[in-house]
């Protein structure tokens, strides 16, 4: 775990450094179709979120911070993604379910809401609990708290940018008049939570990587 922003920015820019321009697979065999699938669209999800992650420190530091809570709400579902991509992945290498896995991965890749010439998507809720059982309901709650500053609610507008007066009777309107503390702790805790995610994310990658190839050849023998 990332101990400061400023940390856990750097830790982001490192990655971003490694975020690959193309992607093929490492030889030609229909066997390991599934694994190239996953491996281009898991690298797909981590362009979203190093872009997201990025777009929310720089709102944070321009104090626009409700634009900020937005996009590091955005950031933690797009990280739980990621979490969700690689569990799915080590289950393959368990249970060896090829045409289930396939069917996970194509869901991620085209996944859209309501439409039969498309796979139904993984509702992003799926993913958040399926990092919130590793980590004791905390994640669940930490993204709900993030949803009420993100909508339109009392949190995101009149708590954001309201400050009642009660003896002139008059509402005062400005930049987070009673909120600016919170909002920033907010951006502060969750970008370095999911910094610090993505950085244990991809320190297994490579070897689950590795193993789920392994598993697909030996399936075709």
């Amino acid at each position: 775990m990332y101990k400061s922003l400023d940390e856990a920015i750097q830790g982001l820019l490192e990655s971003k450094k490694q975020l690959r321009s193309s992607i093929k697979p490492p030889f030609n065999d229909i066997a390991i179709k599934p694994i190239f699938d996953c491996d281009f669209c898991r690298e797909a999800i981590l362009f979203r979120f190093v872009e997201l992650s990025e777009s929310a420190y720089h709102l944070y530091k321009s104090n626009l911070l409700v634009a900020a809570i937005v996009s590091v709400r955005a950031a933690q579902e797009t990280i739980a993604v990621v979490w969700y991509v690689q569990t799915k992945l080590k289950s393959f290498t368990n249970n060896k379910d090829r045409s289930k896995f396939e069917k996970i991965v194509e869901r991620l890749i085209f996944g859209w809401s309501n439409d039969e010439e498309f796979p139904e998507k993984i509702n992003v809720l799926t993913c958040i609990d399926s990092v919130d059982k590793e980590l004791g309901g905390a994640f669940r709650k930490h993204y709900n708290m993030l949803s009420e500053f993100s909508h339109p609610n009392y949190s995101g507008t009149f708590g954001a940018y309201a400050q009642p007066n009660h003896q002139t009777k008059e509402v005062v309107f400005g930049s987070y008049p009673r909120s600016k503390e919170v909002l920033e702790r907010r951006i502060e805790t969750t970008l370095i939570q999911c910094i610090s995610m993505l950085h244990a994310l991809q320190s297994e990658y490579e070897s689950l990587y590795s193993t789920a190839l392994d598993v697909c050849i030996a399936s075709r023998n």
